[in-house]
């Protein structure tokens, strides 16, 4: 038996099916390109995934090519000396939402015979933790986080020590962050990443001799931390799974540091108060990242500052290697 359908019912049978189609084709998903990522060299990105462990040594050169005074004009520096550091991050997922982690630093600090040798610097702690994580093709991420600086490093009687700089701060001092991230381009084979650092302020520190922060030898103290504000962008754009080029765009502004100095002298104890000045310094931090494979991912460039009021100018290269877990 033949079935007969009406030309008109057969016309709207059509138009059903092609908008079908169309709807089926627009709501496919766009080609995602393989790509990989180490991280710029400055941000932090989002909770690791429940049980990956990521593993990324740093050596760092740090050279101070000059100052910006407190009107932002900028003077040369001279017999500025280099400094070496070894950074060794570590952090951990213990639930999807949830990061815990560490930051190892040793110095290959300058002596008072102008030699070098390796000491220890101040140890990090991290904590993160999730407060969204979208599913769109941008896959937006927000989360939160507290950094706590343990002071392992030496900041204070560098004679006795035999240092020419301190390779500390001395203070457990608190930082909490605010960390986004999200995928860009049809590809989504851009990543950009923002964190917004502040540092409580209220730390104390007890100063003797010749510090970090001043003091001279015969001389004590104890000096207070100012809050300071971090604002960091970074993006990172992927040609292929193996080659990415990064970015990242620092500001950073510190209020100055109180120091409660005592001198005793022949002639008695002297007291002052120093309060140091409010500073702020604008850097860039331009690298090239390559992958051998997906579990592994290497990271070079250079943080260069191009602006600032009472800061020092850097010229810092940095490398680091990341291993996933």
């Amino acid at each position: 038996m033949l079935l007969r359908i009406a030309p008109a019912r057969l016309l709207a049978l059509a138009l059903l099916c092609s908008a079908a189609a169309h709807g089926q084709a627009e709501e496919a998903p766009p080609p995602v390109r393989e790509a990989n990522y180490t991280g710029t060299l400055l941000s932090s990105g989002p909770p690791l995934r429940q049980g990956t462990l990521i593993v990324q040594p740093y050596v760092v050169q740090t050279q101070v090519t000059g100052r910006y005074d407190a009107d932002g004009r900028r003077h040369d520096v001279d017999g500025a000396a280099d400094d070496w550091r070894v950074l060794l991050p570590m952090t951990y997922g213990v639930t999807d939402r949830f990061t815990i982690g560490a930051t190892l630093r040793g110095v290959y600090a300058r002596t008072d015979e102008a030699e070098r040798r390796w000491a220890m610097g101040d140890t990090g702690l991290f904590g993160q933790y999730s407060l969204y994580a979208g599913n769109g093709a941008a896959r937006p991420t927000l989360a939160i986080g507290i950094r706590q600086s343990m002071p392992t490093g030496r900041h204070d009687q560098l004679d006795r020590r035999g240092l020419a700089d301190a390779t500390g701060s001395g203070a457990a001092f608190t930082m909490l962050g605010l960390y986004g991230q999200a995928y860009f381009l049809p590809e989504r084979n851009l990543r950009a990443r923002v964190n917004l650092h502040y540092r409580v302020p209220g730390a104390g520190v007890t100063v003797r001799d010749r510090s970090g922060y001043g003091t001279l030898h015969g001389e004590t103290g104890r000096v207070h931390l100012g809050s300071a504000f971090q604002a960091l962008a970074g993006a990172e754009y992927s040609f292929n799974p193996k080659w990415v080029l990064a970015a990242d765009l620092l500001y950073e502004r510190a209020e100055g540091d109180t120091l409660h100095r005592r001198v005793d002298t022949a002639a008695g104890v002297y007291r002052e108060n120093v309060r140091g000045e409010s500073s702020w310094r604008l850097s860039v931090a331009p690298a090239v990242e390559y992958h051998p494979s997906r579990k592994v991912g290497i990271i070079g460039g250079a943080l260069v500052s191009v602006d600032g009021r009472n800061s020092a100018e850097l010229f810092s290269p940095q490398l680091s290697v990341m291993f996933a877990f």
